[in-house]
């Protein structure tokens, strides 16, 4: 072969050799289909779970919960409370920083706080219990309270979306009415702005200079390992191109699966299926409090009686040992379950007539906003069309992918009926379940229902200093809600996950967690 030949061909290869390397490596890059893809990346603007687990791998958390619910220092190194329980003093661990290198400082975390507060029920009634919230240093802030409130650790360490999430105060000052344009936490993972592609997938590297807690990882407590290179999220709302991806290796881990085909992957020995979530999911049909039909409280209180719950159970459940039917808006087997001024069980005929009482005009469109491409979800809304039509109602089911739902029902016009789940860890309390908020259609949440006397039991409940007055007001603001049709809950359920079995480290708890996972 003649030399010039040789020379291009060598220039050629030597060429090619940095493309190959910038190749990412298969055995330390992690794939995972999540149920939904969200384009909504801000931890402090939506509710979405989707959102919040991949928060989780970018953000951090001052405070965090383990599988005791006991509140655990995160991002703090430590705190002090006053012997009155009014003044709240936290100190920041060391080596803090954010991904562009600068540290992390108490004025971030302050403004951090301030925007979320602004979005969280939690956080907002912790907010409005304050009196002040200032840097005393670099690394040291304080929160005085001008009224007892009993839950700031499980405030800052709730692990439910709108998790409280750190991020610097320049991007924290942005208005908490518009998302966040810019991704940066300290977290153990970096956001890959030039890979993103939204609806996608979503592309997160390993932070080296991320600080890992001593403790073992439990739930989102502990040591946030990344042992994984690279994570990418990955839209595949196709159940069957899930199941064959992962049966192939071409991804590595999905979050939820129907349990029509666990079979398949159960016999598969390349995989892993397991549920992760111990409490699962809440079945959600929420009414617009705001608009005729529901407006009307005897409207709302028919179609909660006529709710079988076991219908709805079979469609998102799929396996008896999945489902378990459950009245209770806090959740079943938590501390407040209750099921207190709610109907006691299904009884159609009762709900007709309550509703020809009612004088409510069922020939108007019912207009159900449905994510067609979120299953879990949309599955309930399949069952509620049929319930109500069989109820007499005129339906309009709107379909539309998940992230536009979001924003549809942000919107107080344009619909009736709205259904979702819920982990159950984010339902157990008054101040936790965003959906027993009654502050209407200024400050409350979407639905908007509006009752004083539940937002008086809901301030009372945040000052409560002991588990037996908690106990007791928030028995009566489930009754109170319930008997003012907030919203029906539609049963609770677990849901299998999957992922290849050469994966370790998969940790249990009420989000996705993918830190400390490893490839052997």
């Amino acid at each position: 072969m003649p030399r010039p030949v040789l020379s291009l061909l060598a220039a050629a290869l030597l060429a090619a050799t940095p493309a190959v390397a910038q190749q990412p490596d298969r055995a330390r890059t992690l794939r995972v289909a999540p149920e939904t893809l969200t384009t909504v990346l801000d931890p402090h603007f939506t509710t979405s779970f989707t959102t919040r687990d991949f928060a989780y791998l970018v953000f951090d958390t001052l405070v965090a919960v383990n599988d005791r619910w006991e509140p655990t220092p995160q991002m703090l190194e430590r705190w002090e409370r006053s012997a009155d329980g009014l003044t709240w003093t936290f100190v920041l661990r060391d080596g803090l920083a954010w991904h562009d290198g600068s540290a992390v400082t108490a004025e971030d975390c302050v403004a951090s706080l301030r925007r979320w507060g602004a979005r969280d029920a939690l956080g907002g009634a912790m907010m409005r219990a304050s009196a002040s919230l200032d840097v005393v240093d670099a690394k040291t802030f304080r929160l005085v309270l001008r009224e007892p409130f009993g839950l700031v650790l499980q405030a800052l360490g709730k692990p439910g979306a709108m998790v409280p999430m750190m991020m610097p105060a320049r991007l924290a000052a942005t208005p908490p009415t518009r998302p966040v344009t810019e991704v940066m936490g300290s977290g153990p993972y970096r956001f890959v702005a030039e890979e993103y592609r939204p609806g996608d997938r979503i592309v997160v590297t390993r932070n080296a200079a991320y600080r890992p807690r001593p403790e073992p990882a439990v739930w989102a407590s502990g040591g946030k390992v990344a042992r994984m290179e690279r994570i990418e999220l990955l839209a595949m709302p196709d159940v069957s191109t899930q199941v064959s991806a992962l049966t192939t290796g071409e991804i590595d881990y999905v979050e939820r699966l129907p349990a029509d085909v666990l079979p398949i992957l159960e016999r598969n020995r390349a995989v892993t299926v397991a549920t992760v979530s111990p409490y699962g999911y809440q079945g959600i049909l929420r009414f617009n409090h705001l608009h005729p039909p529901f407006d009307n409280p005897q409207v709302r209180r028919a179609v909660m009686l006529a709710v079988n719950q076991a219908d709805y159970l079979a469609a998102v459940a799929g396996r008896p040992e999945y489902a378990r039917e459950c009245r209770s808006m806090f959740g079943c087997g938590t501390p407040l379950e209750t099921t207190a001024g709610m109907p006691s069980a299904t009884d159609l005929e009762a709900a007709r007539r309550m509703l020809r009482e009612s004088g409510a005009d069922l020939s108007r469109p019912v207009a159900i906003i449905h994510p067609a491409d979120a299953p879990g979800i949309a599955a309930l809304g399949l069952v509620s069309q049929g319930l109500l039509t069989q109820l007499g109602f005129n339906v309009d089911l709107q379909s539309m992918d998940l992230n536009t739902y979001f924003g549809r029902r942000a919107r107080q016009e344009g619909w009736n009926l709205a259904h979702t789940t819920n982990t159950v860890p984010d339902m157990q309390s008054p101040l936790l379940n965003p959906f027993v908020n009654g502050a209407g259609r200024v400050g409350g949440f979407a639905g908007w229902p509006e009752n004083a006397e539940v937002e008086r039991l809901r301030r009372e409940f945040a000052r409560a200093q002991d588990d037996a007055a908690r106990k007791r007001i928030s028995d009566e603001i489930h009754r109170l809600a319930a008997e003012d049709g907030f919203y029906m809950p539609l049963g609770q359920f677990t849901a299998a996950s999957a992922w290849r079995s050469d994966l370790h480290g998969v940790l249990r708890g009420p989000a996705m967690f993918l830190w400390n996972l490893e490839r052997r």
